[in-house]
């Protein structure tokens, strides 16, 4: 091996391990994006909660029936 391929070699591997990295940091921001937007989702239904507290539901089957679904 000459001593060009042996540098050329031993500079590919940085970048190796760099997209490696990049590759799990991505993975872990999508993870965390996830998890936020759950987080998110379980605030705004607390607070759907909290502003219907005590009001009366709606009526599956009058949806049901406005909407033209069939479940049955």
């Amino acid at each position: 091996m000459s001593t060009a391929t042996a540098k050329d070699t031993h500079s590919r591997r940085p970048v190796k391990d760099l997209d490696r990295q990049v590759a799990q940091a991505r993975a872990v921001l999508r993870e965390l994006r996830d998890t936020l937007e759950d987080l998110d989702d379980r605030r705004e239904l607390a607070r759907a909660k909290k502003r219907n507290a005590g009001k009366r539901g709606t009526n599956w089957e009058i949806v049901k029936k406005e909407l033209g679904f069939d479940f049955d």
